[in-house]
């Protein structure tokens, strides 16, 4: 449980600082003296830039979730395998030639 809170905290702190990175970005943006045109043309640089990050963060999530799904997938059918043949070993299970997983 403690590993939750400080998971959640760090979080905290993460989409805190972005969230201040965000809005000195903001206020530097309109508060920049060029013209409206030069400002669109940054703004929209900067959005392709962050939306590549954002996807590159986006692929190493998901690349690290699914090694963690699949970690606790081979966990899981070792632990009902196990138990399984536990169960059998004290005899409140009648053998079987193979396992479920």
């Amino acid at each position: 449980m403690e590993t939750f809170k400080k998971n959640t905290q760090a979080g905290h702190v993460v989409l805190a600082a972005l969230a201040g990175a965000g809005a000195g970005v903001l206020g530097g943006v309109l508060l920049a003296p060029t013209t409206g045109a030069a400002t669109r043309q940054n703004l929209k640089g900067m959005a392709q830039k962050y939306a590549g990050l954002a996807s590159e963060q986006q692929q190493e999530a998901t690349h690290h979730l699914a090694e963690r799904a699949t970690r606790l997938g081979v966990a899981c059918k070792n632990l009902v395998n196990n138990g399984l043949g536990h169960l059998q070993q004290w005899g409140l299970l009648p053998e079987t030639s193979s396992r479920p997983y």
